[in-house]
């Protein structure tokens, strides 16, 4: 009998080995295919990684070898426009109308789609300082009132916060962005003669704004789809309307990097008819809303809209190694009444800098240098450390003419006196260079802020 049990208790104790083989063997299969999953989650990663460098550089490519020429058609043009160079005839000066609204909506493309590519991919950080909703609403519809009196539409500005509840945290040139592509969008698709709002409202916790329009509506379909890339109403809107289909688009992500929230609705008076009987135009309200963090009772840092640029003087350096630039950013300053001398290279700004210096001592006859970043040899950067690094030069104020933004080179920023983006407007880039010989006779101080930025963005 014990025999008997004991062949009942190695038969179990087999079966029970061979079960833990079994699961042994399937643990060992798992784990195999855990680690062939990872290992094909790491090289998805890996080439991830590779795409998204592709694409930066492409960006970074695309941002120099576009933005350069342009620079360069819109400074000509708008000389050739001006008849300062001489007369055109109706037909000649049509031909140049419709090349200089062509470029124009070129670069307006170029600057949204790379503006939307750092967005999403984190490399545009949000630069959160204290300000006034209001005082943005109301630079906003100032910007605007030109292409609103030429569409004949009214803008008008509705404040329904305290004085106290309008400060709030956020980046003000991204905000103004917000406010300025939304005021746009609702002229474009108004009816003449008719208003649109923009109304503000807040309270200790929250921010709202709305922008009313009276025009055509959105039908509810395409009311989340339209801060799609590229969508518009209808199909024919690009071509009839202008504009890129990227507007929203961009509004959506600055909003979302502020934490807030930003959607179009139907206004209350969708389909109603006028006191005629005659059905009226639905419009559309998009509205804007995020947190504010700012405590009750904090003052806003002033912001100044750039004023118009007064006939200036002085001896201006100007460095790009595009001569077609260089062409036309000389003649805008000589028509102002600047003195001009060029350069192509970083180190054709060193010897200028330096000759011009120990000719004129003590004090240099250059008053500013305009220094682009891409150059041959010395680049832009490394130029701007020696004429900084030298007693001789160092007080000389340049101002960088660059692609790139100064929160792509951000050490540069404490360095240089101005910066100007690509392509640029006449009018900013004059108003910018007077800023900075303002500063350097120390007529303007701005406690805040050792440089402004200065960019086109309509």
């Amino acid at each position: 009998m014990c025999i008997c049990l004991l062949g009942v208790l190695a038969l179990r104790l087999a079966r029970k080995v061979r079960q833990q083989q079994r699961d042994l063997g399937g643990l060992s299969q798992t784990l195999e295919r855990s680690r062939e999953h990872a290992e094909e989650q790491k090289h998805r990663l890996a080439e991830r990684s590779d795409l998204d460098r592709a694409k930066d550089e492409f960006i970074s490519t695309v941002s120099h070898e576009l933005r350069t020429p342009l620079t360069s058609i819109r400074g000509a043009l708008g000389l050739l426009s001006s008849g300062l160079l001489g007369d055109v005839d109706a037909r000649a000066h049509n031909l140049l109308r419709i090349a200089s609204t062509n470029t124009e909506r070129l670069i307006r493309l170029i600057n949204d789609i790379l503006d939307l590519e750092r967005m999403e991919s984190g490399q545009s950080p949000v630069n959160l300082r204290r300000c006034s909703l209001y005082d943005l609403a109301r630079e906003a519809v100032e910007m605007m009132s030109a292409l609103a009196e030429a569409a004949h539409i009214r803008l008008e500005l509705n404040s329904y916060a305290a004085h106290d509840s309008i400060y709030f945290d956020a980046d003000p040139d991204r905000i103004l962005q917000v406010l300025t592509n939304l005021l746009s969008n609702a002229i474009k698709f108004s009816p003449e003669d008719s208003t649109v709002s923009l109304e503000i409202d807040g309270n200790a916790d929250e921010l709202s704004l709305k922008v009313i329009d009276r025009g055509r509506g959105i039908p509810a379909d395409k009311l989340e789809s339209i801060f799609d890339r590229f969508q518009q109403v209808e199909s024919t809107d690009s071509s009839k309307k202008g504009g890129t289909g990227l507007g929203l688009a961009i509004c959506r992500s600055i909003i979302q990097q502020h934490g807030g929230l930003i959607w179009a609705q139907p206004n209350e008076s969708w389909g109603q008819p006028d006191h005629n009987g005659a059905q009226t135009n639905p419009g559309t309200t998009f509205c804007v809303q995020f947190c504010r963090s700012a405590r009750i009772g904090d003052t806003a840092f002033p912001r100044e809209i750039a004023p118009l640029a007064e006939r200036g003087e002085g001896l201006i350096l100007v460095c790009d190694d595009d001569p077609g630039i260089r062409t036309v950013v000389c003649e805008q300053l000589r028509r102002h009444g600047y003195d001009v001398i060029e350069a192509g290279s970083g180190e054709e700004v060193i010897a200028l800098a330096n000759e011009q210096t120990m000719r004129n001592a003590p004090s240099p006859a250059i008053s500013a240098i305009l220094l682009d970043q891409y150059l041959p040899g010395l680049n832009g950067w490394e130029t701007l450390r020696q004429l900084k690094s030298s007693a001789a030069t160092a007080a000389i104020p340049v101002v960088i003419l660059s692609v790139s933004s100064p929160s792509e080179r951000p050490l540069l920023v404490g360095e240089a006196q101005g910066w100007v983006q690509k392509p640029y407007n006449e009018g900013l880039l004059l108003a910018e260079l007077g800023r900075v010989l303002k500063s350097k006779a120390g007529t303007v101080k701005d406690p805040q802020h050792n440089m402004r930025t200065s960019r086109l963005t309509v």
